[in-house]
């Protein structure tokens, strides 16, 4: 299947999810991931705002600044698959960015890629082996390459995929968390 074949599919996947399903899973992955080394370890973070289809990173964020964590999260520019991490010192720092998706405001702090210690990575579906299906902007991709830090695919079991294609460009994960567990993919 192509890329945007498994994109609809799993779109339509996650529209009949039910909602409590969705609730717990988030709530599980993001303990997960608060409870692991990765983050425990981690000083600079890189960290989405899930959208609708995408898990509920909102007590991540809370949990980050509560925790004293320097927090960024992705500004996409103009020019296509361009972002760059801000710094945020609270939730009031965020506004409708690019695509409707809550992002930095401009005047927040630049974070450099080589600077954050662990980046959390949305994704439309992942796989145990760190491939990862974004939207098709190829920001994570463009981005995780300047990084020096570990990658963290977060995805809900039920909308996991095996046949996810891979091109030269596109960038493994180094982690997978779901409600079931977090996963090494690579060495």
């Amino acid at each position: 299947m192509t890329k945007e074949a498994i994109r609809s599919e799993v779109a339509a996947r996650i529209k009949n999810l039910s909602p409590v399903y969705c609730r717990e899973a988030d709530e599980a992955i993001c303990r997960c991931l608060l409870q692991s080394e990765l983050y425990q370890k981690a000083r600079t973070i890189l960290c989405y705002v899930g959208t609708a289809a995408e898990i509920n990173t909102m007590s991540l964020l809370h949990a980050a600044l509560r925790d004293g964590k320097i927090l960024a999260l992705p500004l996409c520019s103009e020019e296509k698959g361009v972002m760059e991490a801000r710094q945020i010192a609270g939730l009031g720092d965020l506004v409708s960015g690019r695509f409707g998706i809550l992002a930095p405001k401009l005047q927040c702090p630049l974070v450099a890629p080589e600077d954050i210690d662990l980046v959390v990575v949305p994704c439309a579906t992942g796989d145990a082996q760190g491939r990862r299906l974004g939207y098709g902007g190829g920001y994570y991709d463009r981005y995780l390459p300047r990084t020096r830090c570990p990658a963290v695919l977060l995805c809900r079991t039920h909308v996991m995929r095996e046949d996810i294609p891979m091109e030269d460009h596109d960038v493994f994960m180094d982690y997978l968390i779901t409600e079931k567990g977090i996963t090494a993919c690579k060495a």
